[in-house]
């Protein structure tokens, strides 16, 4: 867990931007490094709503610059807003395991979907195993119907594969699919497998549009076994449970879209689904915001050579937004014309904001103006923002 634990760190470093635009802010609490968050008070930035968290809080930050504290308890992360509006999903996590829970839009109780509680138990002299499970990062279909999670809830079904993992749990966490009506760990279904040894999947979500297509950060190491590689994928979500034993985590329908040769992660859909905002990790200490256009056709064949390369094509024409030390957690307004992301700056991660278009003869996005900061002080910079109308 040690080694999940340091690539979501690294995985939520993120770096910003400098702004010409002064924010004038209003204090909304103190977080645990003893700071005053701030949110921007300077009139028509945004429109809707964005959740984030302080401290594993829940808060909503309005368009018209008003905020409010939704939770007191849990420790939680990754909002998650069902798109009729009604729900927030959420990861609530402890010391040994995380829940999927859920709450109202306007309020009231949390409600735990799934949970990962579990026990510890003896399976022969010195051998102690667990079945706690982690579930996290929460992230629903366009109907409402499903939600994808992360989980180790595999992690001893591998055992006896080939003897490629002898006898050590399966650690990483691969992406899983729950009936949001029927949630139980027993229907929850591996819709996306993870490479063993190397940090696992992360940043699930369904494409727009495309309700069978999910999106994912795919950790794994190269041939050598050295180097490690950090792709974004695509997959059909319906690969796996309708071709039961063609598919295993070291022969998965994945599709890679980026290439092995540069890291990137934390993809992010445009409202209308064509495009993908995500950070590339540059240099040891720069990342970069970028975005590209979405391969189409290519989850249906998944292992085919000539997928394998159409996959890459959009890739290649990415557009470069803006770059820093530490950027992360892209997310995009509803209306598609703005993308809120982390920085850290002044030993902080805080919400900064990027005004950017598209050029309709090229099809290149970039940023106008200069970024804005929403928030100052320090939120938490493990748990992705969500923009809703």
């Amino acid at each position: 867990m040690l080694v999940l634990l340091a690539l979501s760190v690294q995985g939520c470093l993120g770096s910003g931007g400098t702004s010409s635009n002064t924010p004038k802010t209003k204090t909304i609490t103190t977080n645990s490094n003893g700071q005053q968050v701030g949110v921007n008070q300077n009139q028509d930035l945004f429109k809707g709503k964005i959740y984030f968290t302080i401290d594993g809080h829940l808060w909503v930050y309005n368009g018209d610059g008003t905020t409010r504290q939704l939770t007191t308890s849990l420790n939680l992360h990754n909002p998650a807003v069902s798109p009729d509006g009604k729900w927030i999903a959420l990861s609530s996590s402890y010391k040994d395991y995380s829940d999927i829970v859920y709450m109202s839009t306007s309020g009231g109780p949390i409600r735990t979907l799934l949970t990962g509680a579990g026990k510890f138990y003896s399976d022969g002299p010195g051998i102690i195993k667990s079945t706690d499970y982690w579930l996290v990062e929460p992230a629903w279909s366009a109907d409402g119907s499903h939600l994808l999670f992360l989980s180790d809830l595999q992690k001893e079904d591998w055992y006896n594969l080939g003897g490629l993992f002898g006898n050590a749990p399966f650690l990483d966490l691969q992406v899983f699919s729950v009936p949001f009506n029927n949630p139980n760990l027993q229907a929850s279904q591996v819709v996306a497998y993870a490479s063993f040894g190397d940090g696992g999947d992360q940043d699930p979500a369904y494409r727009p549009g495309s309700p069978n297509e999910i999106i994912y950060t795919h950790y794994a190491y190269d041939a050598t076994g050295t180097q490690q590689v950090i792709q974004l994928y695509l997959e059909d979500a319906t690969a796996i449970p309708n071709h039961p034993g063609a598919y295993t985590p070291t022969s998965d329908p994945g599709v890679a879209i980026t290439p092995p040769t540069t890291e990137n992660l934390e993809p992010a859909f445009s409202p209308n689904g064509n495009a993908i905002a995500y950070i590339q990790r540059e240099s040891a200490s720069q990342m970069g915001l970028y975005i590209m256009s979405v391969p189409n056709g290519v989850t249906a064949t998944p292992n085919a050579p000539a997928t394998e390369q159409k996959a890459l094509e959009p890739y290649k024409k990415s557009s470069h937004i803006l770059s820093g030390q530490f950027i992360s957690q892209p997310v995009w307004s509803p209306d598609g014309k703005q993308i809120a992301y982390l920085s850290y700056n002044n030993e902080s991660f805080d919400i900064w904001l990027a005004n950017i278009s598209i050029n309709a003869k090229t099809g290149a996005y970039v940023i106008d103006g200069s970024p804005i900061q929403l928030t100052t002080g320090g939120i938490d910079g493990n748990s992705r923002p969500f923009w809703t109308a």
